[in-house]
């Protein structure tokens, strides 16, 4: 599991996707919950970020997919 922490949400790229759903959706998917907005499938950016690599994550779009699993 990704940590909830103050430190990776400052590391998070999730706002910098082009499938980040605009507005005041809340961000660092692979800790929290999938989006409740509509996401357009468009490319994800996570293996760009650096909490994904941190946490050796190998799945895309927990924006719509939920957080990453033990």
């Amino acid at each position: 599991m990704v940590e909830d922490s103050i430190q990776n949400e400052a590391k998070c790229i999730c706002r910098s996707c082009p499938s980040y759903p605009r507005g005041a959706d809340p961000i660092l998917y692979c800790s929290r919950e999938k989006s409740n907005k509509p996401v357009m499938k468009v490319t994800c950016t996570c293996p760009g970020c650096p909490v994904w690599h941190e946490n050796n994550l190998t799945s895309l779009y927990y924006c719509l997919e939920g957080p990453a699993e033990d």
